[in-house]
Protein backbone atom coordinates (compact mmCIF):
# COMPACT_ATOMS: atom_id res chain seq x y z
CA UNK A 1 0.00 0.00 0.00
CA UNK A 2 1.39 3.43 -1.00
CA UNK A 3 2.70 4.90 2.29
CA UNK A 4 2.36 8.56 1.21
CA UNK A 5 -1.31 8.08 0.37
CA UNK A 6 -1.85 5.79 3.35
CA UNK A 7 -0.83 8.62 5.70
CA UNK A 8 -3.78 10.71 4.54
CA UNK A 9 -6.10 8.09 6.04
CA UNK A 10 -3.98 6.32 8.68
CA UNK A 11 -1.65 8.97 10.15
CA UNK A 12 -0.15 8.46 13.60
CA UNK A 13 0.49 12.21 13.89
CA UNK A 14 -1.07 15.31 12.34
CA UNK A 15 0.39 18.81 12.05
CA UNK A 16 -2.19 21.58 11.53
CA UNK A 17 -0.43 24.57 9.98
CA UNK A 18 -2.59 27.60 10.60
CA UNK A 19 -4.42 26.33 13.68
CA UNK A 20 -6.31 29.22 15.19
CA UNK A 21 -7.74 30.30 18.54
CA UNK A 22 -10.47 32.26 16.72
CA UNK A 23 -13.80 30.43 16.73
CA UNK A 24 -15.52 30.04 13.34
CA UNK A 25 -12.20 30.31 11.50
CA UNK A 26 -11.22 27.26 9.40
CA UNK A 27 -8.04 26.84 11.48
CA UNK A 28 -10.10 26.59 14.66
CA UNK A 29 -13.02 24.56 13.34
CA UNK A 30 -10.85 21.97 11.59
CA UNK A 31 -8.79 21.34 14.72
CA UNK A 32 -11.97 21.20 16.80
CA UNK A 33 -13.47 18.63 14.41
CA UNK A 34 -10.33 16.45 14.56
CA UNK A 35 -10.41 16.55 18.36
CA UNK A 36 -14.17 16.14 18.73
CA UNK A 37 -14.40 13.09 16.44
CA UNK A 38 -11.90 11.29 18.67
CA UNK A 39 -8.71 11.07 16.60
CA UNK A 40 -6.38 8.48 18.18
CA UNK A 41 -3.02 9.94 17.15
CA UNK A 42 -0.81 12.92 18.04
CA UNK A 43 -2.00 16.46 17.18
CA UNK A 44 0.60 19.17 16.52
CA UNK A 45 -0.88 22.66 15.93
CA UNK A 46 1.27 25.46 14.46
CA UNK A 47 0.52 29.13 15.15
CA UNK A 48 3.30 31.69 15.85
CA UNK A 49 1.03 33.79 18.09
CA UNK A 50 -0.58 31.16 20.34
CA UNK A 51 0.69 29.10 23.28
CA UNK A 52 -2.11 26.53 22.93
CA UNK A 53 -5.20 25.84 20.84
CA UNK A 54 -8.11 23.83 22.21
CA UNK A 55 -5.86 22.46 24.94
CA UNK A 56 -3.08 21.32 22.58
CA UNK A 57 0.42 22.74 22.86
CA UNK A 58 0.96 25.12 19.94
CA UNK A 59 4.27 25.37 18.07
CA UNK A 60 5.59 28.71 16.81
CA UNK A 61 6.84 27.13 13.58
CA UNK A 62 7.01 23.82 11.78
CA UNK A 63 10.78 23.78 12.37
CA UNK A 64 10.17 23.74 16.14
CA UNK A 65 8.43 20.33 15.97
CA UNK A 66 10.72 17.42 16.82
CA UNK A 67 8.12 14.67 16.47
CA UNK A 68 7.58 12.80 13.22
CA UNK A 69 4.76 14.32 11.11
CA UNK A 70 2.78 11.72 9.14
CA UNK A 71 0.22 14.16 7.76
CA UNK A 72 0.37 17.95 7.50
CA UNK A 73 -2.78 20.01 6.94
CA UNK A 74 -2.34 23.56 5.67
CA UNK A 75 -5.09 26.11 6.37
CA UNK A 76 -3.06 29.35 6.22
CA UNK A 77 -4.05 32.19 3.81
CA UNK A 78 -2.94 31.52 0.23
CA UNK A 79 -0.04 34.03 0.34
CA UNK A 80 1.61 31.89 3.04
CA UNK A 81 0.76 28.46 1.61
CA UNK A 82 3.87 27.98 -0.54
CA UNK A 83 6.19 28.90 2.35
CA UNK A 84 4.36 26.38 4.55
CA UNK A 85 4.89 23.68 1.91
CA UNK A 86 8.61 24.56 1.75
CA UNK A 87 8.98 24.23 5.53
CA UNK A 88 7.18 20.89 5.60
CA UNK A 89 9.32 19.47 2.81
CA UNK A 90 12.47 20.54 4.68
CA UNK A 91 11.07 18.48 7.58
CA UNK A 92 10.75 15.51 5.18
CA UNK A 93 6.95 15.46 5.46
CA UNK A 94 5.62 13.28 2.63
CA UNK A 95 1.82 13.72 2.91
CA UNK A 96 0.40 17.26 2.69
CA UNK A 97 -3.25 18.30 2.64
CA UNK A 98 -3.66 21.83 1.26
CA UNK A 99 -7.15 23.05 2.13
CA UNK A 100 -6.44 26.70 1.25
CA UNK A 101 -8.19 28.00 -1.91
CA UNK A 102 -7.13 30.66 -4.43
CA UNK A 103 -5.00 28.74 -6.91
CA UNK A 104 -5.72 27.35 -10.39
CA UNK A 105 -9.45 27.86 -9.94
CA UNK A 106 -9.10 31.68 -9.84
CA UNK A 107 -6.88 32.25 -12.86
CA UNK A 108 -3.34 32.40 -14.26
CA UNK A 109 -1.58 33.85 -11.20
CA UNK A 110 -3.02 31.18 -8.92
CA UNK A 111 -2.25 28.50 -11.50
CA UNK A 112 1.44 29.47 -11.54
CA UNK A 113 1.70 29.21 -7.74
CA UNK A 114 -0.06 25.85 -7.79
CA UNK A 115 2.31 24.62 -10.49
CA UNK A 116 5.36 25.62 -8.43
CA UNK A 117 4.01 23.86 -5.36
CA UNK A 118 3.37 20.65 -7.30
CA UNK A 119 6.87 20.72 -8.80
CA UNK A 120 8.34 21.02 -5.30
CA UNK A 121 6.10 18.21 -4.01
CA UNK A 122 7.17 15.86 -6.81
CA UNK A 123 10.85 16.73 -6.47
CA UNK A 124 10.68 15.80 -2.79
CA UNK A 125 8.87 12.51 -3.43
CA UNK A 126 5.88 13.77 -1.43
CA UNK A 127 2.15 13.74 -2.25
CA UNK A 128 -0.42 16.54 -2.08
CA UNK A 129 -4.21 16.57 -1.73
CA UNK A 130 -5.81 19.81 -2.91
CA UNK A 131 -5.55 22.74 -3.02
CA UNK A 132 -9.06 24.18 -2.69
CA UNK A 133 -10.40 21.11 -0.89
CA UNK A 134 -12.34 20.19 2.23
CA UNK A 135 -10.15 17.48 3.76
CA UNK A 136 -10.24 13.77 4.56
CA UNK A 137 -12.09 11.40 6.88
CA UNK A 138 -11.31 7.91 8.14
CA UNK A 139 -14.35 6.69 10.08
CA UNK A 140 -12.78 3.39 11.16
CA UNK A 141 -12.82 3.04 14.97
CA UNK A 142 -9.06 2.51 15.37
CA UNK A 143 -8.32 5.83 13.60
CA UNK A 144 -11.37 8.16 13.99
CA UNK A 145 -10.05 10.98 11.83
CA UNK A 146 -12.30 13.80 10.63
CA UNK A 147 -9.91 16.35 9.14
CA UNK A 148 -12.61 18.52 7.57
CA UNK A 149 -14.46 21.61 8.75
CA UNK A 150 -17.83 19.78 8.80
CA UNK A 151 -18.76 18.82 12.34
CA UNK A 152 -20.90 15.75 11.56
CA UNK A 153 -19.75 12.43 13.01
CA UNK A 154 -19.90 9.83 10.21
CA UNK A 155 -20.77 6.25 11.15
CA UNK A 156 -18.42 3.51 10.04
CA UNK A 157 -19.13 1.67 6.78
CA UNK A 158 -17.12 0.06 3.99
CA UNK A 159 -17.40 2.68 1.25
CA UNK A 160 -14.63 4.93 -0.04
CA UNK A 161 -16.01 8.29 -1.24
CA UNK A 162 -13.94 10.59 -3.46
CA UNK A 163 -15.42 14.04 -4.12
CA UNK A 164 -13.94 16.55 -6.52
CA UNK A 165 -16.29 19.14 -4.99
CA UNK A 166 -15.80 20.18 -1.38
CA UNK A 167 -19.28 21.72 -1.20
CA UNK A 168 -20.94 18.54 -2.46
CA UNK A 169 -18.89 16.52 0.00
CA UNK A 170 -20.04 18.85 2.77
CA UNK A 171 -23.67 18.45 1.67
CA UNK A 172 -23.33 14.67 1.89
CA UNK A 173 -21.77 14.90 5.36
CA UNK A 174 -24.40 17.36 6.59
CA UNK A 175 -27.21 14.98 5.57
CA UNK A 176 -25.80 11.77 7.08
CA UNK A 177 -28.47 11.52 9.78
CA UNK A 178 -31.21 11.69 7.14
CA UNK A 179 -29.64 9.40 4.54
CA UNK A 180 -27.94 6.83 6.81
CA UNK A 181 -24.92 6.91 4.51
CA UNK A 182 -21.90 5.25 6.13
CA UNK A 183 -18.36 5.11 4.83
CA UNK A 184 -14.83 4.17 5.81
CA UNK A 185 -12.95 6.88 3.90
CA UNK A 186 -13.87 10.27 2.46
CA UNK A 187 -11.55 12.55 0.51
CA UNK A 188 -12.21 15.95 -1.05
CA UNK A 189 -9.62 16.39 -3.81
CA UNK A 190 -10.30 19.99 -4.86
CA UNK A 191 -8.13 21.02 -7.82
CA UNK A 192 -6.52 17.55 -8.01
CA UNK A 193 -3.13 19.20 -8.50
CA UNK A 194 -1.38 15.96 -7.50
CA UNK A 195 -3.49 13.18 -5.95
CA UNK A 196 -6.53 12.40 -8.05
CA UNK A 197 -9.10 9.71 -8.79
CA UNK A 198 -6.49 7.44 -10.41
CA UNK A 199 -4.49 7.28 -7.16
CA UNK A 200 -7.52 6.54 -4.99
CA UNK A 201 -8.82 3.88 -7.38
CA UNK A 202 -5.64 1.86 -6.88
CA UNK A 203 -5.24 2.67 -3.20
CA UNK A 204 -8.76 1.61 -2.25
CA UNK A 205 -8.53 -1.53 -4.36
CA UNK A 206 -5.64 -2.60 -2.10
CA UNK A 207 -7.23 -1.52 1.19
CA UNK A 208 -9.19 -4.36 2.82
CA UNK A 209 -11.30 -1.87 4.77
CA UNK A 210 -12.93 -0.65 1.54
CA UNK A 211 -15.55 -2.77 -0.25
CA UNK A 212 -17.11 -0.24 -2.62
CA UNK A 213 -15.51 2.74 -4.40
CA UNK A 214 -17.61 5.84 -5.09
CA UNK A 215 -16.54 8.95 -7.01
CA UNK A 216 -18.08 12.35 -7.68
CA UNK A 217 -16.13 13.78 -10.63
CA UNK A 218 -16.37 16.92 -12.70
CA UNK A 219 -13.45 15.91 -14.92
CA UNK A 220 -10.98 13.07 -15.43
CA UNK A 221 -7.30 13.94 -15.03
CA UNK A 222 -6.30 11.08 -17.33
CA UNK A 223 -9.14 8.85 -18.46
CA UNK A 224 -6.85 6.29 -20.09
CA UNK A 225 -4.89 5.83 -16.85
CA UNK A 226 -8.16 5.45 -14.93
CA UNK A 227 -9.30 2.62 -17.23
CA UNK A 228 -5.98 0.72 -17.45
CA UNK A 229 -6.40 -1.26 -14.20
CA UNK A 230 -9.89 -2.32 -15.33
CA UNK A 231 -8.48 -3.56 -18.63
CA UNK A 232 -5.80 -5.55 -16.77
CA UNK A 233 -8.32 -7.03 -14.32
CA UNK A 234 -6.69 -5.34 -11.34
CA UNK A 235 -9.94 -3.77 -10.05
CA UNK A 236 -12.10 -6.39 -8.38
CA UNK A 237 -14.31 -4.12 -6.27
CA UNK A 238 -17.45 -2.31 -7.46
CA UNK A 239 -16.78 1.24 -8.72
CA UNK A 240 -19.66 3.74 -8.84
CA UNK A 241 -19.25 7.12 -10.52
CA UNK A 242 -21.39 10.25 -10.50
CA UNK A 243 -19.90 12.27 -13.36
CA UNK A 244 -21.19 15.85 -13.59
CA UNK A 245 -21.02 18.03 -16.68
CA UNK A 246 -23.28 15.99 -18.95
CA UNK A 247 -24.48 19.02 -20.90
CA UNK A 248 -22.42 21.73 -22.61
CA UNK A 249 -23.49 24.16 -19.88
CA UNK A 250 -22.53 21.68 -17.18
CA UNK A 251 -19.13 21.15 -18.80
CA UNK A 252 -18.47 24.89 -18.80
CA UNK A 253 -19.54 25.14 -15.15
CA UNK A 254 -17.23 22.25 -14.20
CA UNK A 255 -14.33 23.94 -15.99
CA UNK A 256 -14.86 27.27 -14.24
CA UNK A 257 -15.23 25.53 -10.87
CA UNK A 258 -11.90 23.70 -10.84
CA UNK A 259 -10.07 25.06 -13.88
CA UNK A 260 -10.11 21.60 -15.51
CA UNK A 261 -11.52 20.40 -18.81
CA UNK A 262 -14.56 18.14 -18.60
CA UNK A 263 -14.57 15.23 -21.06
CA UNK A 264 -17.35 14.87 -23.65
CA UNK A 265 -20.17 12.98 -22.00
CA UNK A 266 -20.80 10.43 -24.76
CA UNK A 267 -17.17 9.35 -24.62
CA UNK A 268 -17.29 9.12 -20.81
CA UNK A 269 -20.51 7.12 -20.84
CA UNK A 270 -19.30 4.63 -23.45
CA UNK A 271 -15.95 4.14 -21.69
CA UNK A 272 -17.51 3.49 -18.28
CA UNK A 273 -20.04 1.04 -19.69
CA UNK A 274 -17.36 -0.87 -21.57
CA UNK A 275 -15.53 -1.68 -18.36
CA UNK A 276 -18.40 -2.41 -15.98
CA UNK A 277 -18.21 0.85 -14.03
CA UNK A 278 -21.61 1.80 -12.61
CA UNK A 279 -22.55 5.33 -13.66
CA UNK A 280 -25.32 6.95 -11.61
CA UNK A 281 -27.40 10.10 -12.06
CA UNK A 282 -27.41 11.57 -8.57
CA UNK A 283 -25.96 11.29 -5.06
CA UNK A 284 -28.89 9.25 -3.71
CA UNK A 285 -28.49 6.64 -6.43
CA UNK A 286 -24.74 6.46 -5.82
CA UNK A 287 -24.99 5.73 -2.10
CA UNK A 288 -28.10 3.56 -2.43
CA UNK A 289 -26.21 1.42 -4.94
CA UNK A 290 -23.24 1.19 -2.57
CA UNK A 291 -25.61 0.11 0.21
CA UNK A 292 -27.10 -2.53 -2.07
CA UNK A 293 -23.75 -3.99 -3.13
CA UNK A 294 -22.41 -4.06 0.42
CA UNK A 295 -25.48 -5.44 2.21
CA UNK A 296 -27.49 -7.66 -0.14
CA UNK A 297 -26.76 -10.67 -2.38
CA UNK A 298 -26.77 -9.89 -6.09
CA UNK A 299 -29.95 -11.31 -7.67
CA UNK A 300 -29.59 -14.22 -10.08
CA UNK A 301 -32.04 -12.66 -12.55
CA UNK A 302 -34.45 -9.80 -13.22
CA UNK A 303 -37.74 -11.21 -11.85
CA UNK A 304 -38.96 -9.18 -8.89
CA UNK A 305 -41.85 -9.75 -6.47
CA UNK A 306 -43.44 -6.74 -4.76
CA UNK A 307 -45.09 -7.04 -1.34
CA UNK A 308 -47.07 -4.06 -0.07
CA UNK A 309 -49.77 -2.79 2.25
CA UNK A 310 -50.66 0.18 0.01
CA UNK A 311 -51.51 0.46 -3.69
CA UNK A 312 -49.95 3.79 -4.66
CA UNK A 313 -46.33 3.10 -3.68
CA UNK A 314 -46.56 -0.37 -5.26
CA UNK A 315 -47.59 1.17 -8.59
CA UNK A 316 -44.59 3.52 -8.46
CA UNK A 317 -42.36 0.54 -7.74
CA UNK A 318 -43.78 -1.46 -10.67
CA UNK A 319 -43.26 1.54 -12.99
CA UNK A 320 -39.65 1.78 -11.84
CA UNK A 321 -39.09 -1.94 -12.50
CA UNK A 322 -39.99 -1.49 -16.15
CA UNK A 323 -37.91 1.67 -16.41
CA UNK A 324 -34.88 -0.22 -15.05
CA UNK A 325 -35.44 -3.21 -17.38
CA UNK A 326 -36.55 -5.51 -14.58
CA UNK A 327 -39.59 -7.81 -14.67
CA UNK A 328 -42.58 -8.27 -12.42
CA UNK A 329 -42.29 -11.94 -11.48
CA UNK A 330 -45.12 -14.36 -12.32
CA UNK A 331 -45.81 -16.15 -9.04
CA UNK A 332 -46.46 -19.89 -9.27
CA UNK A 333 -49.93 -21.26 -8.52
CA UNK A 334 -48.42 -23.17 -5.60
CA UNK A 335 -47.14 -19.90 -4.09
CA UNK A 336 -50.52 -18.19 -4.63
CA UNK A 337 -52.31 -21.06 -2.89
CA UNK A 338 -50.03 -20.74 0.14
CA UNK A 339 -50.41 -16.94 0.14
CA UNK A 340 -54.21 -17.23 0.33
CA UNK A 341 -53.81 -18.87 3.73
CA UNK A 342 -51.97 -15.76 5.02
CA UNK A 343 -53.21 -12.75 3.03
CA UNK A 344 -56.47 -11.01 3.98
CA UNK A 345 -59.37 -12.23 1.76
CA UNK A 346 -59.79 -8.73 0.35
CA UNK A 347 -56.10 -8.46 -0.44
CA UNK A 348 -54.33 -9.80 -3.54
CA UNK A 349 -52.06 -12.81 -4.00
CA UNK A 350 -51.00 -11.69 -7.45
CA UNK A 351 -47.82 -9.70 -7.94
CA UNK A 352 -47.77 -7.09 -6.38
CA UNK A 353 -48.99 -8.97 -3.32
CA UNK A 354 -51.31 -6.55 -1.49
CA UNK A 355 -51.60 -7.29 2.23
CA UNK A 356 -53.85 -4.28 3.02
CA UNK A 357 -53.03 -1.78 5.82
CA UNK A 358 -53.73 -4.16 8.71
CA UNK A 359 -50.89 -6.55 7.89
CA UNK A 360 -48.60 -7.01 10.90
CA UNK A 361 -45.02 -8.23 11.36
CA UNK A 362 -45.98 -11.93 11.30
CA UNK A 363 -47.90 -11.53 8.05
CA UNK A 364 -45.06 -9.62 6.39
CA UNK A 365 -42.54 -12.24 7.43
CA UNK A 366 -44.62 -15.22 6.23
CA UNK A 367 -45.44 -13.57 2.89
CA UNK A 368 -41.80 -12.66 2.22
CA UNK A 369 -40.77 -16.21 3.08
CA UNK A 370 -43.28 -17.58 0.59
CA UNK A 371 -42.39 -15.29 -2.32
CA UNK A 372 -38.62 -15.72 -1.86
CA UNK A 373 -39.14 -19.50 -1.96
CA UNK A 374 -40.79 -19.23 -5.40
CA UNK A 375 -38.43 -20.34 -8.20
CA UNK A 376 -39.88 -17.60 -10.43
CA UNK A 377 -38.63 -14.86 -8.09
CA UNK A 378 -35.08 -13.48 -8.07
CA UNK A 379 -35.58 -10.53 -5.67
CA UNK A 380 -38.26 -8.99 -3.46
CA UNK A 381 -39.21 -5.38 -2.75
CA UNK A 382 -41.25 -5.14 0.46
CA UNK A 383 -43.15 -1.87 0.98
CA UNK A 384 -44.64 -0.65 4.25
CA UNK A 385 -46.72 2.51 4.70
CA UNK A 386 -47.32 3.08 8.41
CA UNK A 387 -50.99 2.82 9.49
CA UNK A 388 -52.27 3.69 12.96
CA UNK A 389 -52.63 0.09 14.10
CA UNK A 390 -49.23 -1.43 13.16
CA UNK A 391 -45.80 -0.52 14.52
CA UNK A 392 -43.21 -0.28 11.69
CA UNK A 393 -40.16 -1.33 13.70
CA UNK A 394 -41.44 -4.87 14.32
CA UNK A 395 -42.29 -5.23 10.63
CA UNK A 396 -38.87 -4.19 9.31
CA UNK A 397 -37.06 -6.47 11.75
CA UNK A 398 -39.28 -9.46 10.97
CA UNK A 399 -38.74 -9.13 7.21
CA UNK A 400 -34.98 -8.93 7.61
CA UNK A 401 -35.16 -12.10 9.73
CA UNK A 402 -36.29 -14.08 6.67
CA UNK A 403 -33.67 -16.71 5.77
CA UNK A 404 -32.99 -16.47 2.05
CA UNK A 405 -30.16 -16.13 -0.45
CA UNK A 406 -32.23 -13.70 -2.49
CA UNK A 407 -32.19 -9.94 -1.84
CA UNK A 408 -35.16 -8.48 0.04
CA UNK A 409 -35.14 -4.69 -0.08
CA UNK A 410 -37.54 -2.76 2.11
CA UNK A 411 -39.17 0.60 1.42
CA UNK A 412 -40.61 2.42 4.43
CA UNK A 413 -42.96 5.41 4.53
CA UNK A 414 -43.36 5.82 8.31
CA UNK A 415 -43.76 8.63 10.81
CA UNK A 416 -40.48 10.57 11.28
CA UNK A 417 -39.64 9.08 14.68
CA UNK A 418 -39.28 5.59 13.16
CA UNK A 419 -35.84 6.40 11.77
CA UNK A 420 -34.29 7.20 15.15
CA UNK A 421 -35.79 4.03 16.62
CA UNK A 422 -34.43 1.93 13.75
CA UNK A 423 -30.92 3.39 14.01
CA UNK A 424 -30.86 2.81 17.75
CA UNK A 425 -32.58 -0.57 18.16
CA UNK A 426 -32.19 -2.59 14.95
CA UNK A 427 -30.25 -5.84 15.30
CA UNK A 428 -29.02 -6.04 11.70
CA UNK A 429 -28.93 -2.35 10.69
CA UNK A 430 -29.59 -3.24 7.07
CA UNK A 431 -30.55 -0.38 4.73
CA UNK A 432 -34.17 0.70 4.51
CA UNK A 433 -35.07 2.76 1.45
CA UNK A 434 -37.23 5.87 1.59
CA UNK A 435 -38.69 6.02 -1.93
CA UNK A 436 -40.64 3.31 -3.79
CA UNK A 437 -38.45 3.79 -6.87
CA UNK A 438 -35.11 3.29 -5.08
CA UNK A 439 -34.81 -0.54 -4.90
CA UNK A 440 -35.42 -1.08 -8.63
CA UNK A 441 -32.63 1.37 -9.41
CA UNK A 442 -30.31 -0.42 -7.00
CA UNK A 443 -31.17 -3.94 -8.20
CA UNK A 444 -30.63 -2.86 -11.80
CA UNK A 445 -27.19 -1.40 -10.97
CA UNK A 446 -26.22 -4.52 -9.03
CA UNK A 447 -27.15 -6.73 -11.96
CA UNK A 448 -25.32 -4.47 -14.39
CA UNK A 449 -22.18 -4.67 -12.27
CA UNK A 450 -22.38 -8.45 -11.91
CA UNK A 451 -23.11 -9.13 -15.58
CA UNK A 452 -20.44 -6.69 -16.79
CA UNK A 453 -17.82 -8.18 -14.49
CA UNK A 454 -18.62 -11.68 -15.71
CA UNK A 455 -18.38 -10.54 -19.34
CA UNK A 456 -15.10 -8.70 -18.73
CA UNK A 457 -13.56 -11.72 -17.03
CA UNK A 458 -14.63 -13.91 -19.94
CA UNK A 459 -13.25 -11.66 -22.68
CA UNK A 460 -10.29 -10.02 -20.93
CA UNK A 461 -7.77 -11.57 -23.36
CA UNK A 462 -9.28 -9.42 -26.12
CA UNK A 463 -8.01 -6.32 -24.33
Amino acid sequence: MNSEIKNFFYPLSICVVGASTKEKSIGYELLHTISNYGYKGMILPVNPKAESVLGYKCYKSIEEINDRIDLAIIVVPKQFAEDAVDELLRKNVKSILLITAGFKEIGKEGEEVEKRIVEKIKSAGARLVGPNCMGVINALPDVKLNATFVAEKPETGNTGFFSQSGALGAAVLNSLRETDVKFAHFISAGNKADINENDLLRFWQNDDNIKTLTFYLESFVNGEEFLKPFIKGEITKPVIILKAGKTSGGMKAASSHTGALSSKDKVVDASLKQFGIVRVNNIDEMFNTAKGLENFPIPKGRRVAVVTNAGGPAILTVDSLEKEHLELAELSEETKTKLREVVHPEGSVNNPVDLLPGANADTYKKVNELVTADENVDAVISIFVEPVMVQPFEVVESVYDVKTEKPIMQVYLPLPEFWDTYRRDSKKHLPVFRKPEDPAEVLSNMLYYSESKELMDKHRKEY
